[in-house]
């Protein structure tokens, strides 16, 4: 990576900030993307199959107090409280088993054929059903019993195929819950893979660059200024290939070391003038003494310039005037050693902004170390909130069984009522034959007083027959033949009435029966709904458990973050030396005075990171804020301002 020798060194040090603070976000918009998706399908398994799976529970439980309906209509007399009641409760059945269907349809569309099939058979019982109830509001009894004997098949068919597509539905999610626990548990590894993988090149990255391309460079070219200003002038200056400040020190340094070598060469030129100046002494002693003058003069200024650069003092310049030649020396000797003051002044200008920039490292790095530790803290609330929904879940559970254990007790309950029809039915039997022994006895005193009549008459003949003797007796008869006929007319009345008697006793026997032929209908169903109750108690202790295991993904997250938090006080430490490096540096540039303080004098400070203010609040604080209105009952508590940093 040669082409990062023509980078600034400022450059180089945000591309350091840059690789780590990508490293984190990729990280953390992976772990983000996972959970949401996650969140996601756990949504909707939990608002559409279920719902729709509770929703044709609810149908078939209305289907059958539909068919009950029907016999009520049928058990009681046109007219009654009990038929009005029948009919409301069919029109209310009817209403609840559209909607039933309606938001099974809307929860579960891929399902449409199955629950049209089913609301289909569904509305045929109820037109059969509707049928019985106008059959026996009319007291068409008959009709309206083999109206509900064609319906009852046709419930329980009904019942029978939604009880086993509620199965298949229900094993459909258990198999789903499972494959998104274990993406779940994918993702938790993934996100700790990727993450250390990319903490680890980073800091790799951000050490490279820190030693190879900034400090070692720089140290190269302090050792070179060192055996520089010490006399060595075949020293071999390195970096002048470069494009960045360590590049443009190395060239004003070069150009110090040629100046130095011109130097040189100038001390032998005027040696060798010294030479040539005392073989022409006796021709000009006056030229000699001048040229010996200007040569010392320019000697002393270059020698006592030489010893204050030495001396690290790059404001060291030749003020005196030289003439001819000299006085490009003096030019060039200027030239070099502002060259090599303008270097050393963006030396120490950017070895303040490596410092700044080390700095500003530091400060991020403590900035993701807080803000790690409250992403902990806010794993920590969810998995509480898991805890409490597990705890909900498990209460569901148990009120589903005590639902199953009132349903067998309701079942139980019913079976007697059975029992205590029979009774009522055997009892009515017994009246009824009763009422029929009466009838005969009623028809011998019939007779018996149609005998008296008839004999009373005969007895009337023989007294007219008497004459006057039998006046006495005629009386008497006529007396008897009325009493008869009184006897013969309440014969015949309570007749009437124990035949009307017997009539309504049949009637009440075929009630009874037919009621308790409605109760061991309502038994079956009891039994049903007492089995749909348990599979419901299942199926919440099985979300219970896989809520256990969603709480156990949280955990392990939860420790992920707590590595990640000790990667960022590496990353400080590292931050840390890069500055102890650069307050080195900085030491070494000081040696040399550039006028105007000290060299390291305007070091800038290190500029806090800033925080996003009243951006969208992170996914992670969504799901924390649903997970707690399904805890807490809605009673979510509201987002931070700044819950966007913050949250991460």
């Amino acid at each position: 990576m040669r082409f990062l020798d023509d980078w600034k060194i400022s450059t180089k040090i945000m591309l350091a900030i840059l690789v780590v603070s990508a490293a984190f976000l990729g990280s953390a918009a992976f772990s983000s993307f996972s959970m949401k998706r996650i969140d996601a399908d756990y949504s909707a398994l939990s608002r559409t199959n279920q719902r729709s799976s509770l929703e044709l529970a609810r149908a078939a439980r209305r289907v059958n107090q539909m068919a009950y309906a029907g016999y009520m209509a049928v058990a009681y007399p046109a007219g009654a409280p009990q038929s009005a009641a029948a009919k409301a409760l069919y029109d209310e059945s009817v209403a609840a088993i559209d909607r039933s269907f309606a938001s099974a349809l809307e929860l579960t569309p891929e399902n449409a054929e199955q629950i049209r099939g089913f609301q289909s058979r569904a509305a045929e019982i109820a037109a059969a059903t509707g049928q019985a109830i106008s059959e026996g509001m009319a007291d068409q009894n008959a009709r309206a019993t083999q109206t509900m004997a064609g319906v009852d098949p046709l419930v329980a068919s009904l019942s029978k195929d939604m009880r086993a597509f509620n199965e298949a539905q229900s094993a459909d999610d258990d198999a789903r819950g499972d494959e998104l626990s274990a993406a779940a548990n994918a993702t938790v590894v993934t996100n700790a893979v990727l993450a250390l993988l990319g903490v680890g090149l980073s800091l790799a990255l951000a050490y490279w660059i820190a030693g190879m391309k900034i400090s070692r460079p720089l140290n190269r070219l302090s050792d070179g200024m060192r055996r520089l200003a010490e006399g060595d002038l075949g020293v071999e200056i390195a970096g002048q290939d470069r494009r960045d400040e360590v590049g443009g020190m190395a060239a004003a340094v070069q150009v110090f070391k040629t100046n130095a070598l011109k130097a040189r060469e100038m001390e032998a030129d005027a040696a060798r003038l010294r030479t040539e100046a005392e073989a022409q002494r006796a021709e000009s002693e006056a030229e000699r003494r001048r040229n010996e003058q200007e040569l010392a003069l320019v000697v002393t200024a270059l020698a006592e310039s030489l010893g204050r650069l030495a001396q690290g003092d790059l404001t060291s310049r030749i003020e005196a005037e030289f003439s001819g030649q000299y006085g490009q020396i003096r030019s060039d000797y200027n030239a070099a050693v502002d060259s090599l003051r303008e270097a050393m002044s963006a030396i120490s200008a950017a070895t303040g902004q490596m410092k700044g920039g080390s700095e500003e490292i530091a400060q991020a790095a403590d900035d993701l170390s807080r803000r790690t530790e409250q992403q902990a803290a806010s794993l920590e609330e969810t998995a509480a909130a898991l805890d409490e929904i597990t705890a909900t879940v498990r209460k569901s559970a148990e009120n589903a069984r005590s639902a199953s254990q009132a349903a067998s007790e309701a079942r139980g309950a019913a079976e007697r009522s059975g029992a205590v029809m029979g009774d009522a039915v055997s009892a009515m039997a017994s009246i009824e034959d009763s009422a029929g022994k009466m009838g005969q006895i009623i028809g011998v005193i019939d007779e018996i007083a149609f005998q008296t009549n008839l004999l009373a008459l005969n007895a009337g003949v023989e007294a007219a027959r008497a004459g006057d003797a039998g006046k006495g007796f005629a009386v008497v008869a006529s007396e008897v033949r009325a009493l008869a006929q009184r006897s013969a007319e309440a014969a015949k009345e309570i007749s009437a009435l124990i035949a009307n008697s017997s009539d309504q006793v049949a009637r009440g026997v075929r009630l009874v029966g037919e009621t308790g032929e409605a109760l061991s209908g309502i038994v079956r169903r009891v039994a049903d709904i007492d089995a749909l109750i348990s599979e419901i108690a299942e199926s919440a202790q099985e979300q219970s458990s896989g809520l256990g295991q969603v709480n156990t993904a949280v955990n392990q997250m939860d420790q992920v973050t707590q590595q990640n938090a000790a990667m960022v006080e590496q990353t400080t430490a590292a931050a840390a030396n890069l500055r102890t490096e650069a307050i080195q540096l900085s030491a070494h540039v000081g040696r040399f005075s550039l006028g105007g303080g000290p060299a390291l004098r305007p070091v800038t400070t290190a500029r806090p990171v800033a925080r996003a203010a009243g951006g969208p609040p992170s996914p992670i604080a969504k799901a924390r804020a649903r997970i707690a209105a399904f805890a807490g009952g809605g009673a979510a508590a509201p987002a931070t301002a700044d819950a966007g940093w913050e949250e991460f």
